[in-house]
C-alpha cells in the first residue's frame, strides 16, 4: 500500500482544522430563545413586534423555570471564578465572553481568605479549610509557625499550574487545593 505524500497529509489537517474552527464557531452561537427574542426587534408592525417579545419573553420565562435557562451576570462569573480556583478544569465557553483581553482580566490569580480549620496532613503537612467558599488547600513545605485557626491566607497563581503563598507568618509556601 502506498503511504499518503506531504501534500495529503497536509489537505488532512487543513480538513481538520476547518472541522475544528466549525464546531467552535457552532458552539459559540446564540441559544435559540435568545436569537427568537432579537429577532422581535425586526419587526416592523408594532402589535407584531409586541407579541413577539410577549411570546419570547414568556418562553425564556419558562425555560429558566425549568432550569433549561440560567441568567448569570458578570458579578456572578467572577464569584464563579474565585470560589473554582485553584482547581485544574477544562477549557470552557461557559464563563467565557469570547473577547481574550476581558477573559484575561476576569482571570482570578490570587485568593485572600482566612483559615476557618486546620488539620495535620501525612508528611506533616497542614490541610487548611478557608472561609468564603475559598476551599480546602494543602500545605507543601515547612511553614515557620504552624497554621491557626483565623490566620490571614493568600495564594497565588506560580508557574506551571503551582500555586504559591502564605499564611500567618509563613511565606514562599507551596499550595495544592483539594477540595
Amino acid at each position: 500500500m502506498k503511504k499518503p505524500g506531504f501534500s495529503a497529509l497536509l489537505v488532512l489537517t487543513a480538513m481538520a482544522s476547518m472541522s475544528d474552527a466549525h464546531a467552535a464557531e457552532k458552539a459559540r452561537d446564540r441559544p435559540e430563545l435568545f436569537r427568537n427574542l432579537l429577532d422581535c426587534r425586526g419587526i416592523a408592525d408594532d402589535g407584531q413586534r409586541l407579541a413577539c417579545y410577549d411570546r419570547s419573553v414568556g418562553a425564556m420565562e419558562d425555560a429558566e423555570k425549568k432550569k433549561d435557562l440560567v441568567v448569570v451576570d458578570r458579578k456572578e462569573i467572577r464569584e464563579t471564578k474565585k470560589s473554582l480556583f485553584g482547581f485544574s478544569l477544562p477549557k470552557l465557553s461557559l464563563f467565557g465572553s469570547g473577547d481574550e483581553k476581558e477573559e484575561k482580566a476576569d482571570e482570578v490569580q490570587e485568593i485572600e481568605s482566612t483559615v476557618v480549620s486546620v488539620r495535620p496532613t501525612k508528611g506533616g503537612d497542614w490541610a487548611l479549610r478557608l472561609a468564603n467558599d475559598a476551599g480546602t488547600w494543602e500545605t507543601g513545605g515547612a511553614l515557620t509557625v504552624p497554621p491557626r485557626a483565623g490566620d490571614k491566607v493568600k495564594i497565588r497563581k506560580a508557574s506551571l499550574g503551582s500555586y504559591l503563598g502564605s499564611v500567618g507568618i509563613s511565606r514562599g509556601i507551596r499550595f495544592r487545593r483539594v477540595e
